[in-house]
């Protein structure tokens, strides 16, 4: 197995690829640990094994502690290691963060904050009376809003939300329910594919349409695989929003 420790980026962060961090932060342990690293820096193992097992019970089960605690200091913790994303002093008891910044601090959040449930979206998908609700999602300054007006204008039965970064978007869906997400490809920390894995792994029927002037095959392809809807690429007129129109249209009816 290669040594991802060892792989860092200018600044002392370990570089992982989108499928190491899918690896590191799909078990929900994990992300407790790191998310209370990332607020405190460090704690003792008594400290994350109180955490680990108030986050873990509620009132129809009790945590077994002792059980916590092995797969705490023979599971999670040597990954979490083993990736660099903390140290361990086994002497002290310390556990300590020391990457848990930049683009892996927005993964993390992100993928706490995915811990909510899209229940509520999926039972109503489609079945508003103010019509199809569509997450819009675009770094670019003022262009998710010259396409959200250009759409509520042309299409009266589609009311647009607008987000300008992933965390935004997934901070509104904690809030609003949606029948469709349209999502640029290409944006800072983390992209619309990477938004769209992090959505599929909770919700698997809601629209989702890839929206991007960056068109290729491979985008494509990999659109596809990860369990895009559809995808439309950015053209330089207002057909591509006409065509955006049709294509959410067409989503929404099909679920």
């Amino acid at each position: 197995m290669e040594d991802t420790s060892s792989d860092s980026d200018t600044h002392g962060y370990p570089n992982l690829s989108s499928d190491d961090l899918f690896h590191i932060l799909s078990g929900a342990n994990r992300r407790t640990v790191l998310f209370h690293l990332r607020q405190h820096r460090a704690a003792t193992l008594d400290e994350l094994l109180d955490v680990l097992t108030e986050v873990g019970t509620d009132d129809t089960e009790t945590v077994d502690r002792e059980r916590v605690r092995s797969s705490l200091l023979h599971s999670h913790l040597p990954k979490l290691v083993d990736y660099g994303l903390v140290t361990h002093n086994q002497n002290e008891q310390i556990v300590e963060s020391t990457s848990l910044h930049g683009n892996i601090g927005e993964w993390l959040d992100l993928a706490v904050r995915n811990q909510i449930q899209f229940e509520n979206a999926t039972n109503t998908r489609g079945q508003s009376d103010e019509g199809i609700q569509v997450l819009l999602v675009d770094d670019e300054p003022g262009l998710p809003e010259t396409i959200g007006a250009y759409i509520e204008r042309e299409a009266d039965d589609i009311a647009v939300t607008t987000a300008m970064s992933t965390p935004e978007a997934v901070t509104t869906l904690e809030k609003e329910s949606f029948d469709c997400i349209v999502s640029d490809y290409q944006m800072p920390a983390i992209s619309g594919l990477d938004f769209l894995k992090v959505v599929r792994q909770e919700d698997a029927e809601i629209p989702f349409i890839v929206f991007t002037a960056k068109g290729s095959e491979e985008i494509a392809s990999q659109a596809i695989a990860t369990g895009v809807t559809d995808y439309v690429q950015k053209g330089p007129d207002t057909k591509q929003f006409d065509e955006l129109i049709d294509r959410i249209h067409n989503a929404v009816n099909k679920t």
